[in-house]
Parts: structure tokens; sequence; C-alpha cells
């Protein structure tokens, strides 16, 4: 898009980047919403897609894009494959993003990098990730991922500057707000209630109230010490979506510290378990479970 083209994705891209999938799908598959250029189109595309694998719908994508389609199209469907496959699929999909990142033309589009960059972050591949993400051009979701990657290192320094850096040229955009919000939740203290208070300033102006944007709010009263306003936003993200992972790890979270009985806790646990058995909690937890069973075995009962 050329500095004197109308962004005509505006509103397509905030719905994405606050989480309201079903909004961005009703919009691309409106004939009215368009865009009159060519690469919007594109985009418009990989935003429908990418909506559809956000929401776990994969095999739509998978049945859509052929091999004959752009490189946009392409790595997107790449990312489904991952998202959607095995252990061996998932490795086999790596294998051919990390070849497409290394290409140097395919390397420099922006589809490719926020596309693919989000299918090495979510292996946890966060150098290549990098390598890929800095090579944009003022493109404000790469910025978004790279920000996420250093607070997963827990480099809020790098992340920080990341952001004053973005501000030149970003500022009020609501995924520069989004970013700061998540830098504020890392920081902590004061910074809690003003990540809040972006979490809830969104929702209303944008009129979604999605899940992503209630955990966010529940985080930051979480950490508060408002453990019923916390349940409350949560059980109001879990309305919304029985099968999002991050709603049902923050109820465990907030049930513990509320005293809730272990039956529900379990409840969650096994909901948890059902549709993200990798789930990095679900992980952790069974590691420190194995530890404390190891530590008990060096104890007796006294008779």
């Amino acid at each position: 898009m050329s500095n004197d083209q109308v962004d005509e994705l505006f509103t397509i891209r905030n719905l994405f980047y606050v989480g309201a999938y079903q909004q961005v799908i009703n919009q691309c598959t409106n004939p009215s919403t368009e865009p009159s250029y060519e690469d919007g189109k594109l985009e418009r595309l990989v935003f429908l897609y990418r909506s559809y694998i956000a929401q776990g719908n994969c095999d739509i994508v998978l049945k859509e894009i052929d091999d004959k389609q752009p490189i946009d199209l392409k790595v997107t469907k790449l990312l489904a494959q991952y998202v959607s496959a095995d252990k061996a699929g998932k490795q086999k999909a790596i294998t051919e993003a990390q070849t497409i990142a290394t290409d140097e033309l395919s390397s420099n589009n922006r589809s490719v990098q926020i596309v693919l960059g989000t299918l090495l972050y979510r292996e946890g591949l966060y150098e290549d990730a990098l390598r890929l993400l800095v090579k944009h051009s003022k493109n404000l979701e790469c910025v978004a991922l790279i920000v996420q990657i250093y607070l997963k290192l827990d480099r809020t320094d790098l992340a920080r500057r990341e952001l004053n850096a973005t501000k030149n040229w970003a500022e009020d955009a609501i995924l520069a707000q989004l970013i700061e919000a998540w830098i504020g939740v890392q920081i902590g203290g004061p910074k809690y209630q003003e990540a809040f208070y972006i979490f809830e300033e969104l929702s209303q102006n944008l009129a979604a109230t999605t899940v992503k944007l209630l955990n966010g709010q529940a985080i930051c009263n979480i950490h508060m010490g408002r453990y019923p306003e916390a349940e409350s936003l949560l059980l109001e993200a879990l309305n919304k979506s029985q099968s999002d992972p991050d709603t049902l790890v923050n109820l465990i979270v907030c049930a513990n510290l509320t005293g809730t009985p272990k039956e529900l806790i379990d409840d969650y646990t096994t909901q948890l378990k059902n549709i993200a058995p990798e789930h990095s909690y679900l992980v952790e937890l069974e590691a420190k479970s194995q530890l404390f069973e190891e530590c008990a075995k060096r104890y007796t009962v006294a008779n």
C-alpha cells in the first residue's frame, strides 16, 4: 500500500489484533469491504485464513489454499498445517518454514515475516523468529511479535526499547497500545492498573469484548488482588469460548488464590488437558508433580 492510499483494512486489522476473529471473518467475506487495490485484497485473504486458524478451523485453510497461490497464502497454509499436525507433521512444517525464512526474496514479504514469525514463535524458536521479524519495514504486527519474544525471554528492557522506537511512527495505533499493556503487565506495580485501563478502553472503543481483552483485564485484576472481579471476567470469557486455554489457565490460577473447591479446579484442569494437552502450564505442572513424588520418596512415615 502506497503512502497516498487509505488503509482500507484498518477495521479488519484492529479487530484481528484484539482477537475478534469471527468479526474479521464476517468483514472479510463481505463483498462491500473488498479493498480497491490488489495487495489489499491479498492481505485481506491472509487475515481471513489466519482468523480461521485462530478459531481452530484449520481444515478450511488447508482445503481452500493450493500450491498455485502466492507466497502470502502458502505460508498461511503452512501455519495451519503446523497448528493441526502431529509431532512429525509439525517438524516438517518447521523445516519448511525455516527454508522459506532464509530465502532473501520471500523473507522481505510482510506476510511471510509475521506468519512464519508466528509459527517459529509458537515452536519456541525465538532466535529464528527474531532474525526474520527484524527485517520488517515499519510493520507494527512484527514489532508486536518481537516484543512478545522479548517478554518471553524476560528482557523487558529490550521490549520497552522496541516500543519507544515504534512510538515515533505508530504512537496512537491500537496495536501499539496493546504492546504497552503487555509490557505494563510484565513490569507490574502501578503498571497493572494502566494496563487494565488499556484493555478495558479497547473493549469499549472497538465494541469488541473479546476473550483476549477479557483475559488481559482479568490478569491485571489478579495481580492487583481483585480476585472476584478477575473471576467474573474469566467466566465471561469462558462463556464466549469454552475452548480457550488461556482462559482456563487463568481460571485455575484465580481459583487456587481464592480457595475454590478442588473439584472445580480439577474440572478446569481436565478441560485444559482435553483442548490443549501440550500447554506450557500442564507441562510445568507435570514436571513439578514428578519432582514432588521424587522428593517424597526420600522420606518414610514412622510407624
